[in-house]
């Protein structure tokens, strides 16, 4: 009976939030009270999910716009992998919310979208497009700064996504505009200001599986580089 009256109270707050008027017996009398609750809980966080899409749509207008005009770029599929390109700011914030990571959360990813310095793209089975596997970070170019699964980890697996990676990277050269390659330049320099800086600043990761290491250390074994901007010399390392 405790179970249920605390289930009922959240239940309440629930339809109460959602400007449901708990007054009427038809909403504080109702049935199936567990199946009305988890309907609630979903109407509330896709409630949440809207009013947090719309704020950083504000804030940064072209990300859709740019997710749009990259699909035909950066999308690609083989009979394991598919590498997606998300439609909208709804479903970034989704990925790392399926994933447990903060993709969705941090403003350093938005502003990189943004200002076309990088972008997010998911990893997929392509015998399960809908499920979250490993999300990406890539340049313009198709270095991939980063490729985080489940709580910002890389499981085994990820030995084997990196030779489609590979695969997906030599065909995406191919596609690339000049602009994408002007921009992937400019990526190039600034990431390599940021590991300058973080290895000078001796920044620690303090959480999660990666406690105590060195966050450039981590950021640097993540990185997958295409051969076209290998060739291109980095910024010297901070001394």
């Amino acid at each position: 009976s405790k179970d249920l009256l605390i289930t009922w109270s959240d239940y309440l707050s629930l339809a109460q939030g959602l400007g449901m008027d708990t007054n009427d017996a038809i909403i504080y009398r109702v049935r199936k009270l567990r199946q009305r609750h988890d309907e609630l809980v979903a109407r509330y966080h896709q409630k949440e999910l809207t009013v947090r899409a719309s704020e950083i749509q504000k804030k940064y207008p072209n990300i859709e716009q740019i997710c749009e005009s990259i699909k035909g770029i950066y999308g690609f599929t083989d009979e394991e992998y598919t590498v997606v390109v998300p439609s909208c700011v709804k479903e970034i914030i989704l990925e790392g919310e399926h994933l447990h990571h903060c993709v969705g959360d941090r403003e350093r990813y938005w502003e990189r979208i943004e200002r076309k310095e990088s972008y997010v793209l998911f990893l997929r089975r392509t015998s399960d497009l809908q499920k979250s596997y490993y999300t990406l970070e890539i340049e313009p170019d198709g270095t991939v700064r980063q490729k985080r699964t489940m709580y910002d980890r890389q499981e085994a697996d990820i030995e084997d996504a990196k030779k489609f990676l590979k695969k997906w990277q030599k065909e995406i050269s191919r596609r690339l505009t000049d602009e994408e390659r002007e921009l992937a330049k400019t990526s190039r320099v600034l990431r390599e200001q940021e590991f300058a800086q973080l290895r000078e600043n001796q920044v620690i990761i303090n959480t999660g599986h990666l406690r105590g290491h060195l966050l450039v250390d981590v950021l640097m074994e993540d990185l997958m580089e295409t051969k076209e901007s290998a060739t291109i010399p980095a910024l010297p390392a901070a001394a």
